[in-house]
């Protein structure tokens, strides 16, 4: 029991002075290490020795500036980690150099690879994709668009062609480029890449027919809000 007490009291007091010295460094960090704050142009002109006008038109690749003064401005940026802030930089253009993708799922194994396609396009662009997944529900498609839309991104790809009103609206009144993919069983609201469905189903069946199969099934996964799903069963059984 003595050995218990003079083991407890051990670590007892070792922990005060722990607590103790960690009080204590903390007092001192606060006295001596300047409050945290984001890097701003001023920051990058002082490291390089150029204007902060100067940094913004290396930065924002516009105005006459020479091959070295620019290398210096990019090679001091780097260095700091400096990261230009688009926000402030797009209230002029009122857009930003993102694209808004919205797709139904990351579950189906299709979309990843959609995904992968559409990063592999944009990569030599200034353009950088930005998804939002909607698990194939009307409302939440809305919701999502919403959203992504706010930002004012550069263009809009979106899954399918059905959509309620108020997507649909939302993405005529947008002024930007608005892809639809996936899909050419419809009138796009401005540009479609995609497949029939209904063509896919019933060239489908036509092959089956043809192998002179009579008793045939068809297997499909969440429709009717999966509009493809439900045009490849239209196509399946005309």
């Amino acid at each position: 029991m003595d050995l218990l007490r003079s083991t407890a009291a051990a670590m007892l007091d070792r922990a005060s002075r722990f607590a103790l010295t960690m009080a204590e460094a903390n007092r001192k960090t606060k006295l001596t290490t300047p409050p945290k704050r984001p890097l701003t142009l001023r920051d990058v002109s002082d490291a390089c020795g150029v204007s902060e006008m100067t940094v913004s038109r290396v930065l924002r690749k516009r105005g006459d500036v020479s091959d070295a003064t620019r290398d210096r401005v990019l090679a001091a940026a780097k260095a700091l980690g400096y990261v230009p802030n688009q926000i402030a930089g797009s209230l002029a253009s009122q857009r930003v150099n993102l694209v808004a993708v919205v797709i139904p799922s990351l579950g189906n194994m299709v979309f990843p690879e959609v995904l992968n396609g559409i990063n592999q396009v944009l990569e030599d662009t200034p353009l950088q994709p930005v998804v939002g997944v909607t698990d194939y529900l009307p409302e939440k498609e809305e919701r999502v668009l919403y959203e992504m839309l706010s930002w004012r991104p550069s263009g809009v790809i979106i899954a399918g062609l059905e959509h309620s009103e108020a997507t649909r609206a939302m993405l005529r009144n947008a002024g930007i480029p608005v892809v639809e993919i996936m899909d050419t069983d419809g009138k796009p609201i401005d540009a479609m890449v995609g497949i029939s469905h209904r063509r896919a189903g019933r060239e489908m069946a036509q092959a089956i027919l043809r192998e002179g199969y009579e008793r045939i099934g068809f297997m499909g996964t969440k429709m009717p809000l999966d509009h493809r799903a439900r045009k490849r069963f239209e196509g399946f059984t005309e």
